[in-house]
């Protein structure tokens, strides 16, 4: 990975602005949002992505060309709750697309996805011929 110094120096701007209001910046609350874990064993493969608050329909799963693309949306709610008037808003809105290109091994045709706890897990399973299938000597 290259060294960005426009980045970090954005970066460390940010996380000072958030020490000096009070609570994190814009940018770096949702630095982590669009972060993904990677999961692989020998029945195939599990991506990981934070979600809070996210309403299944405004999640989106498609496979293109072998590419699978995940993108989720949240909208804050500008409505008062029962009467509450809003005073303070830390939790902002989310929108991310994150793409992976599928491997020859994977089966597009059974992937499943489920939100459990605000985390968006999707699995890919591997197709039969490519999971390791163990062979017992025998001997004679």
């Amino acid at each position: 990975m290259l060294f960005n110094p426009v980045y970090e120096f954005e970066r460390m701007q940010s996380l000072i602005d958030g020490l000096f209001s009070g609570y994190p910046s814009e940018n770096y609350r949702n630095e982590d949002m669009n972060l993904a874990n990677v999961f692989e064993n020998q029945n195939g493969y599990m991506l990981q992505f934070l979600a809070p608050g996210v309403a299944i329909e405004d999640i989106g799963i498609n496979i293109t060309n072998g590419i699978l693309s995940a993108s989720v949306k949240r909208r804050s709610d500008k409505k008062d709750e029962k009467d509450f008037l809003l005073l303070r808003q830390e939790r902002s809105e989310l929108d991310f697309t994150r793409s992976y290109r599928l491997s020859d091994d994977a089966d597009a045709e059974k992937i499943d996805a489920k939100m459990m706890n605000g985390i968006l897990m999707i699995f890919v399973p591997k197709k039969e011929q490519a999971k390791t299938k163990k062979i017992t000597v025998k001997v004679n």
